[in-house]
């Protein structure tokens, strides 16, 4: 899988709150189309935004039922009505079917451990072989019957969504196939791509590269992997929303064909 990084700073252009939001989604988005398995958020001193990046993509990834449960109400989350939903596998409609697998809400556990989801449905499902499950758990399950309402753990055999994170850009360049993106790197081959398991794309600011982030921070990048996956590009600079779907779109194809 994939995993991308952005800086705290992403934002650092935008003033008004409903373009910040709006382009945050544009990130959420291009990562739900190309499966990408968790967003990491680094710490840039000049802006720290990771609280307001991470508020707005982790209320996209949530299950729509799950909202009111999981996610407060933040002055950060003021114009996420605007965002089209990701329309990811895990955001079931409130239909069940048997056999098919849901994100659920831990509601209440019983005295002898007995445990009832909320899976969108108005009734409470039952948590077949609940195993020290605490209330507030997000689960994910499988509808084994719709009458009586009952679901078991399960794993979902598809794309399900991304997860969040924060982190600092020195432990982030620790990680094994980690690429730097930058327009000043060089192209790279087919083979260098594919060579790639679960690649860890990092990318700049609309102010600065990642080389001049991490130059300010004091961290070396040193022999890393850095790549250019925008080549000749036509304009003066590409915004980083544009080039998270670019870079997205080319590993994606080369690791399907």
């Amino acid at each position: 899988m994939v995993s991308i990084a952005i800086p705290s700073s992403a934002l650092i252009n935008e003033r008004d709150e409903k373009i910040k939001t709006y382009k945050v989604g544009q990130i959420a988005r291009a990562a739900a189309v190309f499966r990408v398995s968790e967003i990491v958020i680094y710490r840039d001193p000049k802006l720290d935004e990771s609280d307001f990046i991470a508020d707005v993509l982790e209320y996209l990834e949530t299950p729509q039922y799950l909202r009111k449960y999981l996610i407060p109400i933040k002055s950060s989350l003021r114009y996420v009505g605007v965002l089209p939903p990701l329309r990811i596998p895990s955001h079931r409609p409130k239909d069940l079917k048997i056999g098919e697998v849901r994100e659920g809400l831990v509601r209440k556990v019983g005295p002898d451990g007995t445990a009832w989801v909320d899976v969108g449905v108005k009734a409470l499902a039952l948590l077949k072989k609940a195993c020290n499950i605490k209330s507030g758990a997000r689960v994910t399950v499988r509808v084994c019957s719709k009458k009586p309402l009952v679901v078991e753990e399960s794993k979902p055999a598809e794309y399900w969504g991304y997860k969040v994170r924060k982190a600092e850009l020195k432990d982030l360049l620790q990680r094994e196939d980690v690429v730097v993106t930058s327009r000043r790197c060089s192209t790279p081959s087919v083979e260098e791509i594919m060579s790639l398991k679960s690649p860890t794309l990092v990318f700049g600011s609309p102010e600065e590269g990642v080389h001049e982030i991490a130059e300010r921070l004091g961290v070396k990048i040193g022999h890393l992997k850095c790549w250019n996956l925008v080549p000749e590009q036509g304009v003066e600079t590409v915004r980083l929303e544009e080039a998270v779907i670019a870079s997205l779109a080319i590993i994606n194809f080369l690791k399907v064909v």
